[in-house]
């Protein structure tokens, strides 16, 4: 840009002055909308708490992890129920196949 430009625009910004009117109580209602905006945020059921912990790295990560092993245990005790099931159920069929007979025995100590 032109230096004597620059210059002038300058000066026209330093001398220049908004000339706005506020409407009546602007001040006391803008002091009420960061009170009500506060509130919102302190809210537990509102999840900003979440988004300011996700957004420190160690946290973050801490939450994932968490997450994760939380995942796998949950997954691992649903297969161990899900294999012992499976186990009793296969037993009772291969007893089923070699002794047809073993079906009345095997109903009634269940």
């Amino acid at each position: 840009m032109n230096p004597e430009h620059d210059q002038r625009l300058k000066a026209l910004l330093r001398d220049w002055q908004p000339k706005a009117d506020l409407p009546p109580r602007f001040e006391s209602e803008v002091w009420h909308r960061i009170a009500l905006n506060e509130e919102r945020r302190s809210s537990w059921l509102n999840f900003d708490w979440l988004l300011q912990v996700t957004c420190q790295p160690r946290l973050a990560f801490a939450i994932v992890a968490i997450a994760i092993l939380l995942g796998t245990g949950l997954a691992n005790l649903q297969a161990l129920r899900s294999y012992h099931h499976e186990m009793a159920a296969s037993k009772v069929r291969y007893i089923q196949s070699v002794d047809p007979f073993a079906k009345t025995f095997l109903t009634s100590n269940q």
